[in-house]
């Protein structure tokens, strides 16, 4: 009961700030060269710096083959300038892979790059790939909601 508390509280915090971002993914990821895809997702609190560069800290889940863990992490997003509607983008993000004994938690790192198809002035459907830690590849699909 506590800890729905504590996560409405920061939602609620998140929804009223103003230059913050909410940005939520899904998809899978395979070691290199198998196809043994594992699911994953994430969802962020983007600080705008300005209208290029989003950074901020994100949770979610990450099932590496024998070592399934919760994440916490911070992500950074830097937008190309390079279309209108569909802008490119790079994504960086590291943290921690937390599992239930804490002496096998891990760290956990992933880069790729994707597209911000703009919906609308505060929406945008993304679609992102890259390199995992472990020799992965990953491929996820998403929504950014400005506020």
């Amino acid at each position: 009961m506590r800890f729905k508390a504590i996560a409405l509280l920061c939602l609620s915090g998140v929804l009223h700030a103003h230059g913050v971002s909410l940005e939520g993914l899904v998809g899978a990821a395979s070691p290199r060269g198998e196809s043994s895809y594992r699911a994953n997702w994430s969802v962020h609190a983007l600080y705008r710096f300005d209208q290029m560069v989003l950074f901020g800290p994100g949770v979610g889940y990450e099932a590496i083959p024998g070592r399934p863990a919760g994440l916490v992490d911070g992500k950074l997003q830097v937008r190309l300038p390079l279309g209108r509607q569909v802008l490119p983008y790079l994504a960086f993000e590291s943290g921690a892979g937390l599992r239930p004994h804490l002496e096998d938690s891990y760290f956990f790192w992933r880069g790729g790059a994707g597209a911000d198809l703009k919906l609308g002035d505060r929406s945008s459907l993304l679609a992102e790939a890259g390199w995992a830690a472990y020799h992965r590849c990953y491929g996820r699909l998403g929504l950014l909601l400005d506020f």
